[in-house]
């Protein structure tokens, strides 16, 4: 008699346990869903409070940051690598290569091209391509474009075509027609 009064107890607390955990399961997957998902359910869900203080401004934040002089010593280390190994040429090179190259992790790296350089990292990797193309075509003027764009580290002809027009302001072609031009003026 006592152990079924034990059971008839059990029974509601068991079935209270699972309704909670199945709303609490239904809650967390509605949270994680896009924001138009949840409204558009037609279900209104509590907000959570930040437990962090000034969560926003953290969250906001580009993550951890180099003091300015720490930030111009690693420009300086950047752009001695870049001009003496030259390893913009890998046409595979990637931020976090270069940043274990220089000892230092891809943010900071990231951040220091942004401000001190005020270029992402293609958008360096593809200035100091095109430096090199015009020097190599200064000095082997015979080679294609298409040469030329494989030699510095371009897969896409496209891609050396866009940077070099940003960089320059002429097409490849266009520039090397200009140099071409200058030169036979000079002699």
């Amino acid at each position: 008699m006592d152990t079924m009064l034990i059971l008839i107890g059990y029974v509601p607390l068991t079935a209270a346990l699972v309704y909670l955990v199945v709303r609490l399961y239904r809650h967390s997957r509605a949270l994680k869903q896009e924001p138009e998902a949840a409204a558009g359910s037609g279900k209104e869900y509590p907000r959570m409070e930040r437990a962090i203080p000034n969560a926003d401004r953290i969250l906001a934040d580009d993550g951890p940051s180099l003091k300015d002089s720490d930030m111009e010593e690693l420009k300086e280390r950047l752009c001695n690598v870049l001009e003496r190994e030259k390893l913009y040429l890998n046409p595979d090179i990637r931020v976090g290569d270069l940043a274990e190259r220089l000892y230092t992790n891809k943010s900071y790296l990231a951040q220091t091209i942004k401000i001190k350089l005020n270029k992402n990292f293609c958008q360096l990797v593809h200035y100091y391509r095109v430096r090199e193309a015009m020097r190599i075509y200064a000095q082997h003027p015979d080679l294609t474009i298409t040469q030329l764009s494989r030699r510095v580290g371009f897969n896409s002809m496209t891609t050396f075509n866009t940077a070099f027009g940003r960089n320059t302001g002429y097409t490849p072609a266009e520039w090397c027609k200009e140099y071409r031009k200058r030169n036979e003026a000079k002699t």
